[in-house]
């Protein structure tokens, strides 16, 4: 937080009264003058904090903003004073301080519909003063929003013009709503119940969850395709860069480059070509001389079994011509055999002398 102590400067009102009333300081309360000048309830502090004495002497009055020109102290005062107020809204007397508060709905109301302008506590995420901002908690939804940014301007000072976003979470901390609720707990909302539900619809009917998934794979589709054109681009981008750092090292030429860097890039890209092409074509060589291969062997295993065949088919023909020739003269030999018998039947034999 950013302050300027000149808006305090000629003016009789307490420190704390005024650090208080700045615009967007709105869900600060007054914190007791005894709590403050309690040594005990500073414990620690002191190493949070510079020029500690100073700033703890400008909170309690002790000390006028016109004797000290320091805007870093009032700075280091206002952050003490956070440390403080984060502490002392944990006490009996610094929730009954929030519950007035609370109840005039100074802290805000919460933007969600369904909650019906429910009213919302202040809390920190973080602890240590610089890691956020304050936020506000809403106990009916119990979700933690972004406060609404103050927008009221003064005239007096741009110390006035201050809102929300300046202000530090570590200045209520992160027990201070839910201690707040367990101690009145009357002021606990009942839940939201689940017909309160906000229903998407379409023409009055209800988007399918199939819709919604098909909605959520669309939209990565769209940031894949998205990340990958833009890593595209960032590679163009380092190439062109590369470039130029080269032109600017070895002089320039047209564009920004040498006549020898230009051939040497032509050369390279040209040769990055020629071996691109001679091992396309040697792949595609090499799938023909395959292919020639593996027919030539079909044809070759294909000829062997014909002239198998072709022999198988000789010696059978050979084999039939044998038989037949062998029931040839077997039919020869039967015919002479039957003229023999005739010729006998029809002659007598001669008697010998």
């Amino acid at each position: 937080m950013a302050y300027d102590d000149s808006s305090a400067s000629g003016q009789n009102e307490p420190w704390i009264r005024w650090f208080c009333g700045l615009k967007g300081h709105e869900m600060f309360c007054e914190v007791e003058r005894s709590y403050i000048e309690d040594g005990f309830n500073l414990y620690g502090l002191r190493a949070c904090v510079a020029n500690f004495s100073d700033c703890l002497d400008l909170i309690l009055d002790r000390i006028g903003p016109d004797d000290s020109d320091d805007s870093h102290l009032t700075q280091s005062a206002c952050t003490l004073y956070g440390l403080i107020h984060a502490r002392y809204i944990i006490t009996s007397h610094g929730l009954d301080a929030m519950y007035n508060k609370y109840a005039n709905k100074d802290f805000g109301t919460c933007p969600l519909t369904q909650c019906y302008g429910q009213p919302v506590l202040p809390v920190g995420l973080k602890d240590e003063m610089g890691s956020d901002t304050v936020k506000i908690f809403c106990p009916k939804c119990l979700c933690v929003y972004h406060p609404p940014p103050i927008r009221f301007k003064s005239h007096h000072s741009a110390l006035d013009d201050l809102g929300n976003a300046s202000v530090d979470g570590a200045s209520f901390g992160t027990t201070f709503p839910h201690l707040f609720l367990m101690t009145f707990n009357n002021l606990v909302p009942d839940a939201l119940s689940p017909e309160s539900a906000y229903v998407p619809r379409v023409f009055g009917f209800r988007v399918h969850q199939s819709a919604k998934q098909r909605y959520e794979l669309s939209g990565a589709n769209y940031a894949a395709s998205a990340n990958a054109r833009t890593s595209r681009r960032t590679s163009v981008a380092v190439m062109a860069a590369a470039a130029a750092a080269v032109a600017e090292s070895t002089g320039t030429h047209g564009n920004g480059f040498k006549t020898a860097d230009v051939d040497a890039v032509d050369a390279s890209n040209t040769n990055t070509e020629e071996l691109a092409q001679s091992l396309e074509k040697g792949s595609h060589e090499d799938n023909i001389a395959s292919t020639s291969a593996r027919v030539e062997n079909d044809h070759g295993t294909g000829s062997q079994i014909k002239g198998s065949t072709s022999k198988g088919s000789g010696k059978n023909k050979k084999s039939a011509r044998g038989k037949s020739e062998d029931s040839g003269s077997s039919s020869k030999r039967k015919v002479k055999n039957l003229d023999t018998s005739a010729d006998a039947k029809g002659k007598k034999p001669k008697r010998n002398k």
